[in-house]
């Protein structure tokens, strides 16, 4: 592997290790009584280095993006890469919500509940969905594509509002939280499904 290519991916998994988009949360769950083990990891961190955990989260995205650049003006990335990465770098926060589910379950979940909207079983969806997508298959049935993604949404809302109402998660994260699961399931609905 040569040294661009190992510095674009260590950097590629810097990236996504900060904005965390992948399968899981980055935090551990939080108690009700105190911050989740991610914020203590990360105020502790601060303090050894005589900082607030704004200013350290600052210097954090302030050295991955100077990498972006770096690996930009040494064309080891795109412009419109540079781009995508600087976004998720000044988007991303250090500790994402506490795991209140994680993504492949949510997606599992979610499916289930498309199927149960669509009147089928989820073995039936599975059989149909290939060559086509949720929203078609939505639309072929007589259903609203808006209903089938506040059927999928249901559940995630729910949990969220549990954790909430427990103190395990702020309301702003929980609406962050949110936000990004509606924009994932904005996708998967509009995803054509490959025909086997």
């Amino acid at each position: 592997m040569s040294g661009g290519h190992t510095a674009v991916v260590a950097l590629a998994g810097a990236v996504a290790l900060l904005a965390s988009t992948g399968a899981t949360a980055l935090a551990a769950p939080a108690t009700v009584d105190g911050p989740t083990r991610c914020e203590a990891r990360l105020a502790k961190a601060a303090e050894r280095r005589n900082l607030s955990v704004g200013e350290l989260e600052s210097r954090m995205k302030a050295r991955l993006l100077a990498r972006v650049d770096a690996a930009l003006r040494a064309g080891r990335i795109s412009a419109e890469r540079a781009g995508v990465l600087r976004d998720r770098i000044s988007k991303a926060e250090l500790c994402w919500p506490a795991r209140v589910f994680r993504i492949g379950t949510w997606a599992r979940g979610a499916l289930r509940a498309a199927a149960s909207y669509l009147g089928l079983r989820p073995a039936e969806l599975g059989a149909q969905l290939p060559g086509t997508s949720l929203s078609e298959l939505a639309s072929s049935q007589g259903k609203s594509v808006e209903g089938l993604k506040a059927a999928m949404l249901a559940r995630a809302k729910a949990r969220l509002a549990r954790a909430v109402a427990s103190g395990r998660l702020t309301q702003a994260r929980a609406d962050r939280t949110l936000a990004a699961l509606e924009r994932r399931v904005d996708r998967l609905v509009q995803r054509s499904f490959p025909a086997r």
